[in-house]
């Protein structure tokens, strides 16, 4: 038997081929390695630049509108050059130009637009402005001007006002014919007392105004029919007819229905006129009658009734 201790000289050079793969894929391994981290710092380094670029690109627009606001704000080009007031017909409307160029910046840029609005709006006149910059230098008003329907009386003095008891000015026929009636029963002696109870004028006025709308509900001729309305008792609304010197007494509510109540006992009324002369008062409040007043006349027969109800 024959033992052999030498290897074969293609059993050794067998582990040297081996080995070769081994140190290969190490190789690769490595050099993948190197190429993500390559890759993956020239993506954070583009991205760092798109940043910078887009941080660059806005400080440059910041830049540009600051410089044009800026230029803007100090150019003569900017400066108020026309007013143009829409819808005056009441209103002073030069007046009201001449202090816009008094009170407000020069620069049609630099006048506050809301200021401005309610500083129109505090004219007497205006119920309601609008404001338009047009730019370089043109600012735009637009004006609703408030419209007198009402004749107030104040102590002997006839004035105009508004729906919503606003004054506005003292009747004159340049206004145009007013076919109202005149509210009396209005707190203040003058404009000027009149608008320190402002709020509860405007409420007697509306108050008024409701009554006359309820009527012309009925009939254009009810509203005619009427020559002063007094409100200094909100809690009852009092009229005048004209050609009669009574009182019509109506309370707060039902105004049309009283009045047709009124309407329907008129031959009454005329008979109970001729039998007892003028009377001071009709009070229209209750249900299922009507109280006439009579005025207190000296030397009246003894006897007779100073109220009748029918």
């Amino acid at each position: 038997m024959e033992f052999k201790t030498t290897k074969n000289p293609k059993d050794q050079e067998e582990p040297e081929l081996s080995s070769a793969p081994e140190k290969s894929m190490y190789l690769r391994k490595k050099a993948t390695a190197q190429m993500r981290k390559s890759y993956h710092f020239s993506r954070f380094l583009l991205k760092g630049l798109r940043l910078a670029g887009q941080i660059g690109i806005c400080l440059a627009l910041a830049g540009l509108l600051v410089w044009i606001v800026a230029y803007a704000y100090s150019s003569d080009r900017f400066l108020l050059n026309t007013i143009t007031i829409n819808g005056c017909r009441h209103l002073d409307c030069r007046g009201l130009e001449a202090a816009i160029r008094r009170d407000f910046p020069k620069h049609i840029l630099q006048i506050d637009l809301k200021p401005l609005q309610q500083r129109i709006e505090s004219e007497t006149w205006t119920r309601r402005a609008e404001i338009r910059r047009i730019l370089p230098s043109e600012l735009v008003i637009y004006v609703q001007e408030r419209t007198p329907i009402v004749i107030l009386e104040l102590r002997g003095e006839l004035m105009l006002a508004d729906e919503d008891g606003i004054l506005l000015d003292k009747y004159d026929t340049h206004y145009g014919k007013l076919d109202v009636p005149v509210f009396k029963g209005i707190l203040g002696d003058n404009a000027d007392g009149y608008r320190q109870y402002q709020e509860e004028n405007s409420e007697r006025v509306r108050l008024g105004l409701r009554m006359l709308a309820e009527l012309e509900s009925g009939s254009p001729e009810y509203t005619r029919s009427i020559s002063e309305v007094d409100l200094s008792d909100k809690s009852n609304v009092r009229i005048m007819l004209v050609d009669d010197t009574a009182e019509i007494q109506f309370g707060d509510r039902d105004f049309l229905k009283r009045f047709n109540k009124l309407i329907a006992n008129m031959n009454q009324y005329r008979e109970l006129k001729n039998q007892y002369g003028e009377f001071a008062s009709v009070d229209l409040r209750f249900e299922s009658q009507i109280a006439y007043r009579r005025r207190n006349i000296p030397g009246s027969p003894a006897g007779e009734p100073a109220e009748v109800r029918r």
